[in-house]
Order: C-alpha cells, then sequence, then structure tokens
C-alpha cells in the first residue's frame, strides 16, 4: 500500500470504542473528584475547627505531604514504566491500576476518624495525618499515573477523547456533587464526630463500588498488550534524567503552568467555602450546598464547549473559561455579611461553573495532544514519564492553600467564628484575591507557549497509527 493510500484510510485503522467502555474508564475521575471534593472542601476545616490542630502544625503537615508528593510520583512512574512483569498477560497499566485502586477508596476512612488532641495530642494529630496523607498519595499515584497515562495510549482517537472529556466534565461534575452532599448531610444530621466518620465510611464504600464498574474500561485488550509487550523492550529513560527532556517542550511547560494554576486556586476557594459559609454567609453546614449551583452550570455548560472547541480549537476553549472562571472570584470581595449574601453568591458560583466546563472538558484532550506530539517527534511513548513530571511540579498546589490559610490567619487575625470586618475581609482576600494572581499567571503562560494546532492533533493521531506506535 502507497503511503498516500495508507494516509487516506487512517481514519478506518484507528480503533474507536463504545461510549460505554469511554465511560467506564473515565468513572476514574468519577472517584478521584469525589474524593478530590471531599478533602479541599472537608479536611483543612476538619482537622482546625473540629480537631482543633494548630495552624502551623497543619502546614508544616502539608508541606512535608508536598515533599513526599513530588518524589513519590516520578519513583512509581518510572518503577510502572519499566515493569514488564505483567505485560503480555494482563497489560502494561491495568494491574497497577487494580493494585493502587483497592487500598485508596478505604484510606479516607482513617483520615477522618482521628483520635482526639485530649487523646495523643497535637503532635500525634500531626503524625497521623501526615501518614494518612501520604499513604493515601502512595495508592492513589500507583492508580492515577497508570490511568492517565494508559489514556492516550488507548483511546487514539480525536472523536473518542473528545466524547470522553465531555464524558469526564459530567461524571466529574457528579463526583464533586456527592462529594459535597454526602459529607454536608451527614455531618448537618448526624453532627459531631459520628457524622464525620460516617461520611467517610459512604464515601469509601461508594468508591469502591465504583471502581469495580471501572474495571471494563482500564482493561487493556490483545491489541495494546502485544503493542506494549513489543514497545517494552526498550528501557525507560531514568526519571530526573527523562525530566530534563520533558522540561524542553514548550507546550508541556505551558500545560503544567496552566492546570497546576487552576488545581491549586481551585483547591484553596474550595477550602475556604465552609470558613466562608460559616463567617460571611453566617449559614450553618448545610449552606456549602450552595455549590450545586456550580455542578449544574458545568454539566449544562460542556456540551457547549464540546461543540465550540470544533470550530475555535481547545486552546481557545481552555482560555475561556479559565479568564471566565479567574473574575468570578472579585465580587466574593463585595458579597454581603449574613444569608442576604446568599442570591449574589448563587449567581457567582453558577457563572464559574459554567466557566469551569471548558476547563474541565478540555484536559484529557490538551494532555493528549501534548504526548501525541512527543511520541511522533521521538518515537516513543512516554505518557508515564510526562505524567510523572507534571505530577511533580503540581504537587507545588498542595502546599499552596495551607501557606495561604496560615498567611492570612497570621496578618490578618481572621480565624474560624470571627466577625470583625477586618478580620472577614482577610477570608475574603483568602477566596478571591489569591486565586486570581495564581490562575492569570497560568493564563498567561499557556497562552504564550501553547501552540499545537487542531490540524496537527488529527496529523499526529495518523502519524502514530503509521509509526504503530
Amino acid at each position: 500500500m502507497t503511503e498516500a493510500l495508507r494516509e487516506e484510510n487512517d481514519d478506518l485503522i484507528i480503533k474507536r470504542y463504545p461510549k460505554k467502555i469511554i465511560a467506564s474508564f473515565q468513572l476514574g475521575n468519577f472517584i478521584a473528584l469525589m474524593m478530590s471534593q471531599l478533602y479541599t472542601q472537608q479536611l483543612a476545616y476538619y482537622y482546625q475547627t473540629v480537631v482543633g490542630l494548630d495552624i502551623t502544625l497543619y502546614l508544616i503537615a502539608m508541606i512535608i505531604y508536598m515533599v513526599f508528593n513530588m518524589f513519590n510520583d516520578p519513583l512509581l512512574g518510572y518503577l510502572c514504566d519499566k515493569s514488564k512483569r505483567f505485560t503480555s498477560r494482563w497489560g502494561k497499566r491495568f494491574p497497577f491500576i487494580i493494585m493502587g485502586g483497592i487500598p485508596w477508596c478505604f484510606v479516607v476512612i482513617f483520615l477522618f476518624m482521628v483520635p482526639s488532641i485530649s487523646q495523643i495530642g497535637q503532635l500525634g494529630v500531626f503524625f497521623w495525618l501526615l501518614f494518612f496523607l501520604c499513604l493515601y498519595d502512595a495508592v492513589f499515584s500507583l492508580f492515577d499515573i497508570n490511568r492517565v497515562a494508559l489514556f492516550p495510549d488507548k483511546f487514539r482517537d480525536s472523536k473518542d477523547r473528545r466524547i470522553a472529556g465531555t464524558i469526564t466534565t459530567v461524571l466529574e461534575t457528579t463526583g464533586i456533587l456527592l462529594g459535597i452532599l454526602i459529607p454536608v448531610l451527614i455531618i448537618e444530621m448526624l453532627g459531631g464526630e459520628t457524622g464525620w466518620t460516617i461520611q467517610a465510611f459512604v464515601i469509601a464504600g461508594l468508591s469502591f463500588g465504583i471502581f469495580l464498574l471501572m474495571i471494563p474500561g482500564v482493561r487493556e485488550g490483545p491489541e495494546i498488550r502485544e503493542r506494549r509487550a513489543r514497545l517494552g523492550e526498550e528501557e525507560p529513560v531514568p526519571f530526573f534524567t527523562g525530566m530534563k527532556s520533558t522540561l524542553k517542550d514548550k507546550n508541556f511547560i505551558a500545560y503544567m503552568a496552566f492546570y497546576v494554576s487552576y488545581t491549586s486556586s481551585m483547591g484553596l476557594v474550595m477550602a475556604s467555602l465552609p470558613f466562608f459559609v460559616e463567617d460571611i454567609l453566617q449559614m450553618s453546614k448545610i449552606g456549602e450546598i450552595i455549590l450545586l449551583f456550580y455542578i449544574f452550570s458545568v454539566i449544562a455548560a460542556a456540551p457547549l464547549w464540546y461543540k465550540l472547541s470544533f470550530k475555535i480549537g481547545i486552546k481557545r476553549v481552555a482560555l475561556i473559561g479559565a479568564v471566565m472562571l479567574s473574575c468570578m472570584g472579585i465580587p466574593l470581595l463585595f458579597i454581603p455579611v449574613g444569608p442576604r449574601g446568599l442570591p449574589l453568591a448563587i449567581i457567582i458560583f453558577m457563572i464559574a461553573g459554567a466557566a469551569d466546563g471548558a476547563i474541565i472538558s478540555m484536559t484529557m484532550p490538551l494532555f493528549s495532544s501534548i504526548i501525541d506530539k512527543a511520541a511522533v517527534s521521538t518515537g516513543k511513548r512516554q505518557e508515564g514519564l510526562y505524567n510523572g513530571t507534571f505530577l511533580f511540579f503540581s504537587r507545588v498546589g498542595i502546599a499552596y492553600s495551607a501557606i495561604v490559610f496560615w498567611i492570612v490567619r497570621t496578618f490578618t487575625g481572621y480565624k474560624s467564628g470571627s466577625t470583625s470586618p477586618a478580620e472577614l475581609m482577610g477570608l475574603r482576600i483568602q477566596i478571591a484575591l489569591f486565586p486570581l494572581l495564581i490562575v492569570f499567571i497560568g493564563i498567561f503562560i499557556f497562552w504564550k507557549f501553547y501552540n499545537i494546532t487542531s490540524e496537527q492533533i488529527e496529523s499526529n493521531a495518523k502519524k502514530l497509527r503509521q509509526l504503530d506506535l
């Protein structure tokens, strides 16, 4: 077959997958976002307000956890890339997804049933938090590094990837929805330590059930196992050696800056929300369900962003969403104190949700476009290396929320239960201006350096098929 004829038939050769398989695969995002919502929205409040852990000890725990994260992820990524033990029979990624995913579902229980300070003291709570955070990250990373690396290798057609992006938006927002409702409703009804413990058990059980439904999607078919067994004869590059090559990829740097700034800012907003509801809206914990308006807006807007991406490209969709999302923090500086501020808060979260739908739905297509371009350029599949590098630097965002909490409490005097307008302004700055600052840095870098066009994305998919990568 001539090269021209082969290129003309590439669209027929690239394997497509049923939507149910794509949805099954993306259930991992459902669990991850449900867990993430629980951690980002409730963990800081639980340990600082309910448990009573000193803010400085909380900050130290988060910094140590961040450093552990930075080195744990690339090490696991390198070891998984290097492993050939299961490839021919079970696949390159599937066994590690199973080994990490099962324990990951249950670590949450221990993080929310810490013994009291009267029993083990401030240092005891500090070490309990640190140990189970690190354990959580170890098993989650084993799961997620391999799941994310499998996506561009398994789903090679651009239509499948954009369908996955839309499905991801729905699943992730549903996961966030449950990550909001389960703890808020259970704690509101049961209160006290009982409520915090029961909600963790419910999250764990639901996560495990969804994980079982994910197995068909992440299972590697014969064609993937055979290709991986053949390509697996080459030894992977040591992580920190390989990192140097990934950091020469401007598109990758742009993506990292964009996504890290986005996740860091959103993490700070979610961690600040329980304090915002309690001290500015002056409502009980049930007030946190204002995030439901955000979730519904994401789901409603996702199909529109999906259609728009075919007209203006995935980069422009992501940029538009990011600019809109970051600007939504500004009105929070002026929202009235008390329940009369609730209507404005609802409007803000609805617009923010619609904007966030653009970012969530474009995340996988953006990452896949970078992996494909790198594979075409180097002749190697290096998903694990790229994902490991991404995770290494993305972990800087873990300590961002804790650092901002510490700065605000130290220099403005704000603490949970504050009523002084000056102290409450510290909380307003925390939830509005700090996120705005970091997101705009990420937006600028992404706009400047990510330059993969829609035409290049389609061309790279065809070239990968021709190269049998």
